[in-house]
């Protein structure tokens, strides 16, 4: 497993909590962090599956 994926993940974007309206700026900034979140999820997601497959290919390998 590789050792970056060991770590504790970043923290979450703050998420504007306010009783009034968002404006446009506001909300495309809050988009902009979660989608950027997503990415590293979605990064890290595809690491651990490639962690797996080439595990599961050396114990294929050594039976």
């Amino acid at each position: 497993m590789p050792p970056h994926l060991l770590v504790a993940p970043p923290p979450l974007p703050k998420v504007q909590r306010t009783n009034e309206d968002m404006t446009g700026a506001q909300a495309l900034a809050s988009f902009g962090e979660i989608y950027g979140v997503a990415g590293g999820i979605r990064s890290t997601l595809i690491t651990l599956q490639n962690a797996v497959r080439i595990a599961a290919e050396k114990n294929e390998e050594q039976q």
